[in-house]
């Protein structure tokens, strides 16, 4: 018959139902999110520190390790906390969010010369707002 549509040898199923490469053997041991998150934030972190830092003048070698090694702790401690494990208590872990926010933040903030307590002020309002937001998240999303 002409209408009707012709089958192939290989019905093994739809083309949906096969299994993707990371499953099985092949499955990574964290989330992809626990990994890319940190790293873009290392990544742009450092970058931005030293851009601060140079306030107009060429870059120099104390910039760029001043960028590596704060983009860096900051990759790590986001790793930390976001395979921190979900059975400890969701004010902790708001707490630990907002202070790695506040400090990164004000960290930056006291690279542009500003003063000790403005940067801490501005440290401490970026972390209380980080820790209401994430206890917030954790909150709505416990089971």
């Amino acid at each position: 018959m002409a209408t009707q549509a012709p089958t192939s040898r290989h019905t093994a199923g739809p083309r949906h139902a096969r299994p993707s490469r990371l499953s099985g053997r092949g499955r990574l041991p964290v989330p992809l999110h626990t990994i890319a998150v940190p790293v873009t934030l290392g990544i742009l972190y450092g970058v931005w520190a030293p851009f601060i830092q140079r306030h107009g003048n060429p870059l120099n070698a104390l910039q760029i390790t001043l960028g590596v090694v704060s983009g860096l702790v900051l990759a790590i401690l986001v790793f930390l906390l976001m395979r921190m494990p979900t059975t400890i208590q969701p004010e902790l872990r708001a707490t630990a969010f907002g202070v790695v926010a506040g400090v990164s933040v004000g960290f930056l903030h006291s690279l542009t010369y500003a003063s000790v307590l403005r940067s801490s002020g501005i440290g401490l309002t970026v972390g209380g707002a980080a820790a209401i937001a994430t206890f917030y998240f954790f909150h709505t999303r416990e089971k």
